[in-house]
């Protein structure tokens, strides 16, 4: 009987704290890695419907310490999206390049570094443009992964978010256009 008791006590411990769990989209996510993320990704914007694309997802959430998305989500973009970026003005490929925002940065080039876990060497920021994400392209949202930088700094995990666009000015594909004249950032 005893033995019973201990069980059912358990039982009934471990099911109870599971009903004051967040559900659905509430819920924490997890990285790649099942290390928590900050935040949650948005499951709704306008002119963004959800989209699955296994591959492209991939390609940005990454793991603990490697920069990029921690949670994210697919979407297609049914109308023009306006983004913004900051980008290294030295580099003729980095204005329209991966790396895109729902909002105008604000605030100071260290405090949008920190926010989106940017490190140093991957930028300057130190030029803005706006562009329009054209409709027909799919785009991750998802929140900032942590970085640890070649200089030893560290950046955490937070819940801004970020917008990948697999633009490669390069290759010359860009899903971008109507963009606005760049300028001194901040």
């Amino acid at each position: 009987m005893h033995l019973l008791q201990t069980t059912a006590l358990f039982l009934s411990l471990t099911l109870g704290g599971c009903a004051n769990l967040p559900s659905g989209d509430s819920a924490a996510a997890v990285g790649i890695d099942g290390v928590a993320c900050a935040g949650t990704v948005a499951s709704q914007r306008p002119g963004l419907d959800e989209a699955s694309n296994t591959p492209l997802l991939t390609k940005v959430q990454l793991p603990s310490g490697k920069g990029g998305v921690c949670a994210g989500k697919v979407f297609s973009v049914t109308a023009p999206v306006v983004l913004y970026r900051v980008f290294d003005a030295s580099n003729p490929h980095s204005k329209l390049g991966g790396w895109w925002a729902l909002t105008r940065p604000t605030g100071s080039r260290d405090d949008y570094r920190a926010a989106n876990a940017i490190c140093k060497e991957w930028s300057p920021l130190d030029k803005l443009v706006s562009c329009e994400v054209r409709p027909g392209s799919q785009v991750v949202l998802g929140t900032t992964q942590s970085a640890v930088c070649a200089d030893g700094s560290t950046y955490p995990k937070t819940a801004a978010q970020q917008v990948y666009v697999a633009n490669d000015g390069r290759a010359g594909i860009i899903h971008v256009g109507a963009c606005s004249e760049e300028s001194v950032w901040p």
